[in-house]
C-alpha cells in the first residue's frame, strides 16, 4: 500500500503529526500496533446494561495554555464538548489518613525559600537542585518531590527543571484546566477520522527497509507499506530498534536515552459503596504506587473510577491488595478492572544537547520523529514537536 507518509504510533504524537501532514495535503497512513489508537489518550470505557463511565489511564488534564492541541480540536469540531474539571484537592497520603499538600508543609521553611524563586533560573538544573531552593529541602524531600514523581510515575530528582513545568502563553477565552465529555479520546478519534488519514490497528511493524527512495515498512501481519517519507511516534528504544538496519547512527543516539514503564490498574466502584472524599489524585510517598488519580474530577452519578499508577515490578496479588486499602473497600465492591502499560522518558539534565545532536542528524532526511521524549512529556509538547516536525518535511 503506498502513501505519502507513513506513520508508526498512533498516540497523541502520531496522530497529531498525521493531521498536519494530511492538512497540507499528503496522503498520510499511521500503524498501530494495539486495537485501538490513542495511547495515553485512550480513555477506557466501562457498561453495564444502559449504564457507561469513562476513565483515563494516561493523561488527565488539558490546560488553555495547550495552544496547539486547541488548534486542533477546533479544526476538529470539538470545541463544544469541552468541559471543566471539578476543583476536586490533591491529597497526601500519611499512612491511613489523607492530608492536604499545605498540612504537610513546613511553612517557616518555605516563606525563608520561596524568594529564590525570583533569581534563581530553572535552564541547566535538575528538579531537585531548583525546586529544593525554592521551597526547602525538608518541604522538597518530604512532600513536594512526591508530587513531581507522581506526574510521569517515576523518580524525578534528575529531570531538567526548566522541562517539568513549562510556563506558556494562556488561551484566556477556554477553560484553564479541561476534559471533554466523552474523555480525551475524543481528541484522538477525531483525528482519526479527518480527510486524508488512514489508520490500521493491531498492525505491530516488524521491519523497515529504505529501497529507492522509498520506505518499505512491513508489520505482523505481513502488509506492506510504502512511503516517500516515514515518521516514528514510538518509544525512543522502539525507534532505536526499527532503525538499527537503515539508518544506525540516529539508532545508536536514539538509544542513549533512557525510559520507565508504568503499570497502570484502573478501576470502577459504585458511588454508594465508597467512602473517600472527592479527590483529584491521591499521593503516597514512598509506596508501591506513584499517584491514584480520580475521575472525581468529572462527576458521575453511578460511579467512581481510579487509576493507581504503580511503580514496576509489583506482583497483581500486591497492587490490588494496595488499591483496597487505599480505597477502604473490599475487593468485591470493585466491579470493574482495566491495566495498561505506558512507556514514558526518563530525561536528564542536559537533554537539550541530545536534542540538539538529533535534529542536526536528521535535518535533509525524510525520516521524522515525534514523541514525549523531545521538548517534554506533557500533551502540549508532543503536538508541538509533531508541527515542527512537519514543518521541516514542508521545507523539504
Amino acid at each position: 500500500m503506498k502513501s505519502d507518509v507513513v506513520i508508526v504510533g498512533g498516540g497523541i504524537s502520531g496522530l497529531s503529526l498525521a493531521f498536519y501532514c494530511a492538512k497540507a495535503g499528503l496522503k498520510t497512513t499511521i500503524l498501530e500496533k494495539n486495537e485501538s489508537a490513542g495511547g495515553s489518550f485512550n480513555s477506557h470505557r466501562y457498561t453495564d446494561n444502559d449504564a457507561s463511565f469513562w476513565f483515563e489511564l494516561g493523561a488527565h488534564t488539558c490546560y488553555n495554555s495547550y495552544q496547539n492541541l486547541l488548534d486542533i480540536v477546533e479544526a476538529c469540531h470539538l470545541s463544544d464538548s469541552i468541559i471543566p474539571r471539578e476543583k476536586v484537592p490533591f491529597m497526601l497520603l500519611d499512612g491511613k489518613q489523607l492530608k492536604s499538600v499545605f498540612s504537610s508543609l513546613n511553612i517557616f521553611e518555605a516563606l525563608k525559600s520561596v524568594p529564590n524563586m525570583f533569581s534563581l533560573k530553572k535552564e541547566g538544573l535538575s528538579v531537585r537542585e531548583y525546586y529544593s531552593k525554592i521551597v526547602g529541602v525538608g518541604n522538597y524531600n518530604k512532600t513536594l518531590s512526591h508530587f513531581f514523581n507522581a506526574v510521569p510515575s517515576q523518580p524525578t530528582d534528575d529531570f531538567p527543571a526548566d522541562m517539568m513545568f513549562k510556563s506558556r502563553p494562556k488561551r484566556k477565552e477556554v477553560l484553564k484546566n479541561y476534559t471533554f465529555t466523552e474523555g480525551l479520546q475524543s481528541v484522538t478519534r477525531a483525528i482519526a477520522k479527518s480527510k486524508g488519514i488512514n489508520v490500521f490497528t493491531s498492525q505491530e511493524v516488524t521491519g523497515i527497509e529504505y529501497l529507492e527512495g522509498r520506505y518499505a515498512i512491513t508489520t505482523t501481519t505481513g502488509m506492506i507499506h510504502s512511503a516517500a517519507t516515514l515518521a516514528l511516534a514510538t518509544p525512543s528504544a522502539v525507534s532505536s530498534r526499527l532503525l538499527q538496519t537503515i539508518e544506525a547512527d540516529i539508532a545508536g543516539h536514539l538509544a542513549l536515552l533512557k525510559a520507565a514503564s508504568v503499570d497502570s490498574i484502573g478501576v470502577v466502584v459504585k458511588k454508594k459503596d465508597l467512602s473517600v472524599k472527592p479527590v483529584a489524585a491521591i499521593i503516597s510517598p514512598n509506596d508501591i504506587f506513584f499517584s491514584a488519580v480520580s475521575r472525581d474530577t468529572v462527576p458521575d452519578d453511578n460511579y467512581r473510577g481510579f487509576a493507581f499508577h504503580f511503580r514496576p515490578g509489583e506482583s497483581e496479588a500486591d497492587k490490588m491488595r494496595r488499591i483496597v486499602e487505599v480505597l477502604g473497600i473490599s475487593a468485591d465492591k470493585i466491579i470493574h478492572k482495566h491495566e495498561v502499560i505506558n512507556t514514558v522518558p526518563s530525561l536528564k539534565v542536559g537533554h537539550k544537547s541530545w536534542l540538539e545532536k538529533m535534529d542536526t542528524m536528521l535535518s535533509g532526511k525524510n525520516l521524522l520523529l515525534t514523541g514525549n521524549y523531545f521538548g517534554g512529556m506533557a500533551i502540549e509538547d508532543c503536538v508541538s514537536r509533531s508541527l515542527s516536525e512537519s514543518a521541516r518535511l514542508k521545507r523539504g
